[in-house]
């Protein structure tokens, strides 16, 4: 699908998002590599890109949206977050499951599915509603934010996610703010 210049890099972040999908569901049939191998796989790129172009959407894209009048309330950017939130847990379990030596199926083929699903979501519904609605100076702007958002040193990767490895670790500490255990 053809994307504005301005919002392109959200869909090439997606290709990429589609290629770790449908690893994921072969691994989870026993078509694919195995599922340790698919876990790590994906806990890699979630660390490297997709919890990066996660925050460019809820940093860049939905404030410039909110300052040029689009409407955030409607299903399908509720529904977007939403989804940020389920594939945000799914990967949170399946660095759970690795550091137990455990990876199920059920969790590679469910965290795949989403993962489409929310690209289909984006690239469908979404993205083309954000060309349609906002002027060209916004999606300009966009742009102009992903650039500043990539250059600044925090922006890799969300705080909990973890800089190497794959194990997510409860965050700032386990449990609580003072860093209390989980009781698991």
């Amino acid at each position: 699908m053809k994307r504005h210049p301005d919002l392109r890099e959200f869909s090439d972040d997606h290709h990429q998002g589609l290629v770790n999908a449908l690893r994921l569901k072969r691994s989870a049939s026993g078509e694919g590599v195995a599922p340790e191998e698919a876990a790590v796989a994906f806990l890699e790129f979630w660390r490297e890109d997709t919890s990066v172009h996660f925050r460019k959407e809820e940093e860049v894209l939905l404030p410039v949206m909110a300052r040029h009048g689009g409407d955030l309330e409607e299903g399908p950017v509720v529904q977007m977050l939403t989804q940020h939130a389920r594939i945000r847990g799914l990967a949170m379990q399946v660095s759970d499951e690795l550091e137990q030596g455990t990876v199920r199926g059920e969790t590679l083929r469910d965290l795949g599915e989403q993962l489409e699903a929310h690209i289909r979501l984006e690239e469908r519904v979404v993205f083309p509603r954000v060309e349609e609605d906002l002027p060209e100076e916004a999606l300009h702007e966009v742009a102009c934010r992903l650039e500043a958002f990539g250059a600044a040193p925090a922006a890799r990767s969300e705080p909990w996610v973890p800089a190497e490895g794959t194990s997510y670790e409860s965050w700032p500490g386990p449990g609580d703010s003072e860093g209390g255990g989980w009781d698991r």
